[in-house]
């Protein structure tokens, strides 16, 4: 193997990583938003429950 293809390896894994980052971002902050999405209608139904 030359440095060449080594330099494509790097790449390659780079490119893997960030994508991978990316993804575990995104999953989070889906599952972020729907816990909140969840204790506001929790509230409102609390709210609607004691008038």
């Amino acid at each position: 193997m030359g440095e060449g293809s080594d330099i494509k390896v790097l790449e390659g894994l780079f490119i893997i990583g960030v994508v991978a980052a990316f993804g575990i971002w995104q999953f989070i902050s889906l599952r972020r938003d729907r816990e909140e999405r969840e204790r506001r209608k929790a509230e409102k139904a609390r709210e609607h429950k004691d008038q």
